[in-house]
């Protein structure tokens, strides 16, 4: 008898532990679970490429002079905005010296001709010879002054200096890698706009044209949907990777982007119908990268496998449903293929 009892005990809190999961699941009793639901709708949607790329110098340069020398005098300090035509360092020169003392010399005879000329005490011949040789001495020297002298041909940022003030200047060839390879005193860089280098496969180059406008994303710099211009798209493709090198124009307004940032660019190329579901219909595998959702019909859930095309928002584009489809949105995560649902507005 008391064993009868004892069974009888453990038979009623088995029944009352399913009734407590049962609860739990939220069935409601009548095998029905409740789900929430959206309806999968078709829109028009731009279809765009998405690329990684780099931020490089509007114009870069590694500035020199045609003669060597010692560097006598640096104007600008590093990071020192510059316009074109300013003279940014200049060199001294035995030739030089020796072309001013001479210059100066001739300027003070052709002055003292000048004079005698007003006067009539000086002939036409004798007063051309002289201005002549002082024409000759001041071609001379200027010519000497601008083989002497770091002239920026461009608006830019003193990026940095590859030869202190003091120090010889000699031709030598600049190892450092990303950036130009001539021998230089100073780099100047185009800091506005910027140039942002993209690398396209060869089934999207036929995609793109010039001055086509395109999104440029910045995340280091806090910047998104900058509008950019495609300035160049390389003539060949790269024979180890198949792509080609595509050059952006980008304004760099305050300077916030720096060269060597890392960025990416949408490019908008067409239009195209889509299904739009909300994103928390998706289902992932777990331990799986296979995406699904959940379609009810006649009360009914069955899990279908889809492929996500892109993100907008809170909702995604996929492929392998059809508009118009009802989808479980939440209590997803309790359904199995077959799962009876009950739909709570």
């Amino acid at each position: 008898m008391r064993k009868f009892f004892t069974i009888i005990s453990i038979a009623f809190l088995v029944i009352s532990c399913n009734s407590k999961k049962s609860n739990k699941s939220g069935n409601n009793g009548n095998g029905e679970l409740p789900v929430k639901i959206g309806i999968a709708e078709i829109k028009q949607y731009n279809k765009t490429l998405e690329y990684a790329g780099t931020f490089f110098a509007g114009k870069e340069a590694n500035l020199g002079t045609s003669m060597p020398g010692k560097v006598e005098k640096i104007y600008f300090e590093k990071g020192s905005f510059v316009k074109s035509g300013t003279v940014i360092a200049e060199l001294s020169s035995e030739l030089l010296t020796q072309a001013l003392i001479e210059y100066e010399t001739l300027k003070k005879d052709f002055e003292r001709v000048s004079r005698l000329k007003e006067k009539g005490s000086l002939s036409e011949m004798e007063f051309d010879h002289i201005k002549a040789k002082f024409e000759a001495s001041l071609a001379k020297t200027e010519m000497i002054k601008k083989n002497t002298s770091v002239i920026a041909p461009f608006d830019g940022i003193v990026a940095d200096y590859l030869v202190e003030e003091g120090e010889n200047y000699f031709f030598t060839l600049s190892l450092e890698p990303g950036y130009s390879n001539t021998s230089g005193i100073v780099r100047l860089m185009q800091l506005n706009p910027l140039k942002f280098e993209i690398n396209v496969p060869e089934n999207d180059i036929s995609k793109l044209r010039l001055n086509q406008k395109i999104r440029v994303d910045c995340e280091a710099a806090g910047l998104k949907g900058i509008t950019g211009t495609i300035t160049n798209i390389s003539p060949y493709l790269s024979t180890t990777t198949r792509t080609a090198t595509v050059e952006i124009s980008i304004a760099n307004t305050g300077y916030k982007i720096l060269p060597g940032m890392y960025g990416k660019a949408y490019i908008d190329y067409g239009t195209e119908a889509g299904i739009y579901l909300k994103s928390g219909a998706i289902y992932r595998q777990p331990g799986t990268p296979e995406d699904f959702v959940f379609v009810i019909k006649n009360g009914v859930a069955k899990k279908v496998r889809i492929n996500k095309i892109k993100s907008e928002g809170e909702y995604v584009i996929v492929e392998g449903i059809n508009a118009g489809d009802t989808v479980a949105l939440e209590g997803k995560n309790k359904l199995v293929e077959g799962s009876k649902v009950k739909i709570v507005r």
